[in-house]
């Protein structure tokens, strides 16, 4: 799966955080992203246009319109407006554009940080490999429970290959790596946390990259 960066201005990326605007549009001159690219289940991040990250959310439906007339777009405007939350300006001004994609977001979160990306001048969608995602959640096993350990079966190569530091909710911060370079963390101090947290199998650790192989560590409840 992909993940995709939208640029949006500060107030719409504020509905989307408010739960008031809950789809995502971009009406087009010619194709190109996001019409045809975006997936359901992608992970799509919110940034401020000429700001920073405020928003992580997952495309839960998306429909592509092509060839569309302006008569077509009014249309448009009638079905989705209520949800893309868009003044009757930006409808009209983009009448005359016959591409059109509607991503209908769920699971939308706060966060500060988002994919590294070359920005290109005027360009307000991105589309980025699934390794992009600084966010990565790690299922907890009935075993690591147990045992008090976290496993992260899906930690690439490179950060594998060296001492990382973790920052943890309540401040701490804990230098480690992978035990042999395998999928396991070697600190084993997780107990407390996951009795602190109630942490049950299938539960999460959020390791959210911050850059110079510094991770934060949070803690998220199934369901």
């Amino acid at each position: 799966m992909a993940v995709h960066v939208a640029i949006l201005r500060r107030e719409y990326a504020a509905m989307v955080l408010s739960g008031r605007k809950t789809v995502e549009s971009r009406l087009m001159k010619v194709r190109c992203p996001p019409f045809g690219v975006v997936n359901v289940g992608d992970r799509l991040y919110v940034k401020v246009s000429g700001g920073p990250f405020v928003a992580r959310a997952t495309a839960a439906s998306v429909h592509d319109y092509a060839d569309q007339t302006p008569e077509q777009v009014d249309a448009l405007r009638e079905r989705w407006n209520p949800a893309v939350c868009g003044p009757r300006a930006y409808w009209d001004e983009r009448r005359d554009r016959p591409f059109a994609t509607m991503v209908r977001l769920m699971g939308v979160e706060p966060t500060d940080v988002g994919p590294r990306f070359a920005p290109r001048h005027m360009r307000a969608w991105y589309v980025l490999d699934d390794t992009a995602d600084p966010v990565m959640d790690v299922p907890l096993t009935r075993g690591a429970v147990r045992n008090r350990y976290v496993s992260v079966p899906t930690a690439s190569a490179a950060m594998r290959g060296a001492a990382l530091t973790l920052e943890l909710p309540d401040g701490a911060e804990v230098e480690t790596g992978f035990v042999d370079g395998g999928p396991m963390l070697r600190w084993r101090g997780w107990g407390a946390y996951f009795e602190a947290n109630g942490l049950r199998a299938g539960d999460l650790v959020r390791l959210v990259a911050l850059g110079g192989r510094r991770y934060r560590v949070r803690f998220r409840r199934k369901g």
